[in-house]
């Protein structure tokens, strides 16, 4: 296996990048180089990494390096979000092992990879990986989504919504709704101080900074063979936004966002319906035969801590599978562990906030 590791990538590169992609059954969208300026506006200095067999490409993989905050000129972590893309599990884990090797890589401490394979396919790679010397990183073996069945029209997959959804449906159209397919880029910041205000802080994640929505919005979302975003409004009032993405036949949820308060305009109904019907519809425009709803478990409850992220999902009734969990290779042991222990220091202690107030309320 011959290892090529790019900075940028030629015309010609990407072409054939994406050719070899295309003819993957575990694409996704975030091995696109089109995502490379959203992964440099987190902060990551990207590497493309192409692997070859007599020639022919047998993997590719887009790498985020991440500087160490502990040890100066070295990088902490090199992330290959939902990839890397190869449909073999043997040459895929070899593919992760020859990266971590290669002089490129040599000053990154820690390889964490979560490629797009799911079910059987994913219990096999994870024993690849385990074989291997990799690690499961995720609080748990798998993660949970679901998947929409887009082989029917738009009628059969909006009667196949739960009874609240269809009546949802069924009111808001008779409401003064308008859904806009976001084409402007002056256009899309609302959405996000939304969905930062809204989802993301409330539920202790990283909110999407200006110039990581700028450059998703300039190379991904404003692509109709990439992404879209629809947002729904009433009369002036934003209602809320359906963010998607899509590689070959395969369409994902990228980010949803429901303003409650504006809900009160229009009766208190939710806009996730209409929203993601209109999703559905582009995705089967665009040729694509699943939507991956990225993030979901049929039984949920109001206890789970994210309860109020998952449970519209509901409505439209995926059907759950399990997708391969994120794995890490160390490459250095020592450095890894001083990168990791602020992080583990935060757990220990949020756990013994968490129980110190558990006791205090049944004390």
């Amino acid at each position: 296996m011959d290892i090529e590791c790019y900075d940028d990538l030629t015309g010609e590169q990407i072409h054939e990048w994406r050719e070899f992609m295309a003819g993957c059954q575990h694409p996704h969208p975030r091995q696109d180089p089109r995502f490379a300026d959203v992964e440099r506006a987190t902060g990551g200095t990207v590497v493309f990494v192409i692997a070859r067999q007599q020639g022919q490409i047998c993997a590719v993989g887009l790498f985020s390096l991440y500087r160490s905050r502990i040890m100066t000129g070295r990088y902490s972590v090199a992330l290959a979000l939902s990839g890397p893309v190869c449909d073999d599990a043997e040459t895929l884990v070899a593919f992760v092992v020859a990266v971590s090797d290669h002089p490129r890589f040599a000053k990154v401490d820690a390889i964490k990879v979560t490629p797009y394979w799911l079910d059987a396919d994913a219990d096999r790679l994870h024993q690849q990986f385990i074989r291997a010397g990799l690690a499961i990183s995720d609080p748990t073996p798998y993660r949970d989504t679901g998947l929409i069945d887009l082989n029917r029209s738009v009628d059969e997959l909006r009667s196949s919504f739960s009874r609240s959804a269809r009546r949802n449906l069924r009111n808001i159209e008779a409401a003064d709704v308008e859904i806009r397919h976001i084409t402007s880029p002056d256009e899309i910041v609302v959405f996000f101080d939304h969905l930062n205000a809204l989802v993301l802080e409330p539920n202790n994640l990283t909110p999407v900074t200006r110039p990581e929505y700028e450059a998703g919005f300039r190379n991904v979302y404003n692509d109709p063979e990439a992404g879209v975003l629809f947002t729904a409004y009433h009369k002036d009032s934003f209602l809320g936004g359906f963010l998607m993405y899509r590689s070959q036949i395969t369409a994902h949820a990228r980010r949803f966002v429901a303003d409650p308060q504006a809900a009160r305009q229009i009766g208190n109904l939710r806009i996730a319906p209409l929203l993601w019907l209109r999703g559905m519809k582009w995705a089967i425009e665009q040729g694509c035969t699943k939507l991956d709803v990225e993030g979901y478990l049929p039984d949920i409850d109001r206890s789970h801590p994210n309860f109020s992220v998952l449970e519209y999902k509901t409505y439209f009734r995926p059907r759950h599978v399990r997708r391969a969990a994120e794995h890490t290779l160390v490459n250095h042991r020592l450095f890894h562990q001083a990168n990791v222990a602020p992080t583990q220091l935060k757990r220990v202690v949020r756990r013994g906030l968490g129980a110190a107030q558990s006791i205090t309320r049944t004390g």
